[in-house]
């Protein structure tokens, strides 16, 4: 067994939250490119652009037509010129970074496409109540029984559910760990909002003591029905996503997103996940950001999907590594309203390595991982001292404090299905020459709202989310009627009152001071 090996799997999990100065544009619309097309897909224009500029473009497949014949011979010609002859005036161009973004002249007011999901019958909202401490639930599943899409509540317990009207007659499924499963009919719903109240359960084993249960037989029993319990088909998957960053108690950028993320079977260890963007809208600077340095979070939609720990065989599941951690039974609840194991995991030796501690929730009696919470132990956060910074400011010093991670799956059809996922990140900026001394905090959600079974291979090169992406560049504007029919995961009050603060539209922003040169430091 090789601990270099073990390193690179556990970096999976952690690259998300590498930190960027930012840095000067380097890429214009003005850059000279050569340019031969004769009676070819419009892609290839696009493929020989990317060649020679580093741009890559994103666009709604709806509304650019990359198999459409074109002729084009132009020599040493500015970019926005080449683009100009083969686009009409319709269409729109906005480069970020090394991402050229194509929309219609119509929607580059928020530079996202208009695609929307079918209409709907239902637009259910209320919250999540213990029934018996009458104490909000956040995290709650709200669904559609037997069907595979749905939403959960957030934070305060709250929720908005988005239901097609085929589906008027039918149960509406709300469920929580350690809760009961409450059914309702949807053609007898009379309130709206409706507040929803669960009972807490608790299972216990009868015949057996927990501490009897052998956990290293409950992961090897995981890892050897893997087969059985995920997808051993590719699956589309429609989500919604959310970054947020916070400087000390300020709300510095929410960003959110729809997006498609083709999910390839659990066998395949060769291929990895894609994701592709679809419609987003980011917040103005919620509050004025005093700090020097805007950091940024590289690839964050394409690692949080990383978290799906049963894909991406993650060290502590991982059988190989799995003498790198100790395993041990703490109870049994009711997960699903079904019986499941919660094994808890830590590094059973000081390794100096990216090591992580947490819990994992194991179905009794399909041995399927059903959830996980996890962060990085002691030593772990030593090592990512090392490893977390990718580039940042000469004079900074840069510590993590807490990352914490946590994924879950759902049930369909006796198959377990990614589900959700969060990363919470804080780290510690301290300059003494700058005078800054923050605790900048990174929260993201992942929620799967929809998925199908698909015969797609992969996305378009172009429209591939990758991890050099910073999702935060990528959209702009914020509309608090963005989302229409889509299912998103409701904002927090906490949330809501801080955008109701942001800057409104025309309003001069506050400026920033100039970004600080860069260099390859080690924190």
């Amino acid at each position: 067994m090789k601990p270099k090996k073990l390193i690179t799997n556990l970096l999976l999990l952690f690259l998300p939250f590498s930190i960027y100065a930012q840095e000067q544009q380097v890429i214009d619309l003005q850059a000279k490119v050569s340019v031969q097309v004769e009676h070819a897909p419009l892609l290839d224009l696009l493929n020989q652009i990317s060649s020679q500029t580093g741009i890559y473009f994103s666009y709604d497949p709806m509304l650019v037509n990359t198999h459409k014949l074109i002729s084009i011979h132009l020599q040493n010609q500015p970019l926005e010129a080449v683009l100009k002859a083969v686009f009409n005036e319709k269409y729109h161009f906005n480069l970020l970074k090394n991402q050229l973004i194509i929309t219609s002249r119509k929607a580059s007011a928020t530079s996202q496409i208009s695609t929307q999901p079918p209409s709907i019958r239902y637009n259910l909202s209320g919250s999540l109540q213990d029934s018996q401490s009458r104490e909000l639930i956040p995290y709650g599943s709200i669904s559609v029984l037997g069907h595979p899409f749905g939403t959960i509540s957030n934070v305060d317990g709250e929720f908005n559910l988005k239901i097609p009207p085929e589906y008027e007659s039918d149960t509406l499924v709300i469920s929580c760990m350690g809760y009961a499963r409450r059914y309702l009919l949807l053609d007898t719903l009379q309130h709206n909002p409706l507040n929803i109240l669960l009972d807490p359960v608790e299972i216990k084993l009868r015949e057996v003591k927990v501490t009897a249960v052998d956990a290293l037989q409950i992961m090897d029993k995981l890892d050897e029905n893997i087969a059985q319990n995920y997808p051993t088909n590719n699956q589309l998957m429609t989500s919604f996503y959310r970054e947020v960053l916070k400087q000390d108690n300020d709300y510095i950028n929410v960003s959110e997103a729809i997006m498609d993320i083709l999910k390839i079977d659990y066998t395949n260890r060769f291929r990895e996940d894609q994701i592709r963007f679809l419609k987003g809208r980011k917040s103005p600077e919620v509050e004025p950001s005093f700090h020097l340095v805007d950091f940024k979070m590289q690839g964050g939609p394409y690692y949080i999907n990383k978290l799906d720990v049963i894909k991406t065989m993650d060290s502590f599941i991982d059988k190989e590594f799995r003498n790198y951690y100790s395993y041990a039974v703490e109870q049994v609840i009711s997960y699903e309203n079904r019986p499941t194991y919660v094994v808890l995991f830590k590094p059973n030796a000081k390794i100096d390595n990216l090591t992580y501690k947490g819990k994992l929730y194991v179905d009794q009696e399909t041995f399927a991982l059903v959830h996980a919470e996890f962060s990085l132990s002691r030593d772990g956060k030593k090592s990512a001292r090392r490893s977390l910074i990718k580039k940042k400011p000469h004079g900074f010093r840069v510590r993590p404090i807490d990352l914490d991670y946590s994924v879950s799956y759902k049930q369909h059809h006796n198959k377990w299905y990614f589900s959700t996922a969060q990363a919470s990140v804080k780290f510690h900026v301290k300059s003494r020459h700058d005078k800054i001394n923050s605790v900048f905090h990174s929260v993201s959600d992942l929620l799967v709202t929809d998925h199908r079974a698909t015969n797609l291979r992969r996305f378009k090169r172009q429209e591939n989310f990758n991890s050099s992406d910073i999702f935060s560049e990528i959209i702009s504007d914020y509309d608090e009627n963005f989302w229409g029919n889509y299912n998103v995961i409701k904002p927090s009050e906490d949330l809501r009152k801080a955008l109701k603060k942001a800057p409104q539209t025309g309003s001069v922003p506050q400026p920033h001071p100039q970004p600080l040169t860069t260099q390859n430091n080690q924190p």
